[in-house]
């Protein structure tokens, strides 16, 4: 997808027909002042596929005069999504929102743009999570309960197969923990912190192919002697690949945005006894880097059909202006990034050898075909098959998950 039927994206869900929703934050940086932020102008967006040629080509709004809406999420039939300070929750009829629940009038309150919560992603435990944030979020009962977790990260949050959390911080390409959430916590007067909050990658280098502006780059060891940048700034939108799509060398790779660089990583993770660690794929090589500096990653996301989603802001000023050096700024205005507005871009990763998964329009299905879809190798199918299983609360299923269960063998 790209203009004009998106500007701006910084986050993205798929519904359970298999089509985009994006958050577009408009109103960041419009030009190096960053004047304007405060206008209503962000929007959540639903693009479609008309002609089933992999291309957007037909977008509606869902949600317009939002001020920098930061994160949004399918679940309980519904649309979850981030307005700083609020966390709000509307059902879905003919693609238009009704019946706004405010589930947390300070989800996001007070703090920079680029230090408040985001992420809102359902877990298997059935708790929804958040970086930048240390509170989760349920409905029981009919009523949303908000309850105390671990602080997690800055920008995108992430999980592997085994319920593991991920996410990061601008400086450090990947930060784990080695144990299911709020496992360790449940001693109100004990705080971990051997198993959360641990620092995956040993290293944060990045390879970029130019010589990129960053913050503070006129800070020794910032940029080598070709002036290009050394360790990440800007890492965030991390993402376990949980397709099926890629060859078994990729099955649970950590990838990173690096936007600053132009760039997405790759990282190896591995699971060792209670501990996991992440390292660089391909020495000196970054799994996508580009010569664009529009090209601006700031999230990655499974998608249903097995496939790897980029959602690029592409924007040429990607610094807030709370921390924007003159440095930076005079780079900006010289390489003229000011220009580099009103697009955006959701781009898909694809395997060539593959043959691409039709997208299921899952929500159409019954028990057992839901219950069927845990067997899938697409870890996108398996968690919105449970989160509809859990929603719909069809008691026809529990045999038919029993099974599952008494499987040794899965």
């Amino acid at each position: 997808a790209s203009e004009p039927f998106i500007e701006a994206p910084v986050a993205m869900d798929f519904d359970n027909d298999g089509r985009i929703w994006v958050v577009e934050m408009k109103g960041y940086m419009q030009n190096l002042e960053g004047t304007g932020q405060e206008m209503p102008n962000g929007t959540i967006t639903i693009l479609e596929d008309l002609d089933n040629d992999g291309i957007t080509d037909h977008s509606k709004v869902f949600i317009d005069s939002l001020i920098l809406p930061r994160a949004i999420a399918h679940v309980y039939g519904g649309l979850l999504y981030a307005e700083p300070p609020n966390l709000w929750f509307v059902n879905i009829k003919n693609d238009k929102p009704v019946n706004r629940v405010l589930v947390d009038s300070l989800y996001s309150d007070g703090g920079n743009v680029e230090h408040q919560p985001n992420g809102l992603m359902m877990h298997i435990d059935n708790w929804i999570y958040s970086a930048k944030s240390n509170f989760r979020y349920q409905i029981k009962n009919g009523k949303w309960v908000k309850e105390p977790t671990s602080f997690r990260g800055q920008w995108g949050i992430t999980k592997d197969n085994f319920g593991r959390l991920y996410y990061n911080n601008n400086s450090t390409q990947l930060i784990g923990d080695y144990i299911l959430p709020n496992v360790s916590i449940k001693n109100p007067y004990y705080k971990p912190n051997a198993a959360l909050n641990n620092i995956l990658t040993p290293d944060q280098r990045v390879y970029p192919l130019h010589a990129t502006s960053v913050n503070r780059g006129y800070q020794k060891g910032v940029l080598d002697k070709d002036s290009l940048l050394v360790n990440v700034t800007s890492a965030c939108g991390p993402m376990v690949y949980r397709g099926d799509q890629f060859s078994k060398a990729y099955f649970e790779n950590a990838f990173v945005c690096a936007p600053e660089a132009n760039l997405v990583k790759r990282n190896i993770l591995t699971i060792k006894g209670n501990k996991v660690t992440a390292k660089q794929a391909i020495d000196n090589k970054e799994f996508i880097a580009s010569t664009d500096e529009g090209f601006r990653p700031v999230n990655l996301f499974n998608g249903p059909d097995g496939n790897m989603y980029i959602v690029d802001m592409h924007r040429g000023i990607i610094q807030d202006k709370a921390f924007l050096t003159p440095y930076l700024q005079k780079h900006y205005a010289n390489k003229k990034l000011d220009t580099i507005i009103g697009m955006g871009r959701i781009l898909k990763v694809s395997n060539k050898k593959s043959s691409p998964n039709k997208i299921i329009k899952i929500k159409k299905l019954n028990a057992k075909k839901l219950v069927d879809l845990l067997y899938s190798p697409n870890g996108w199918l398996r968690d919105r098959a449970q989160q509809l299983l859990v929603f719909k609360k069809n008691k026809a299923a529990i045999p038919l998950l029993k099974k599952i269960v008494l499987n040794e063998t899965n």
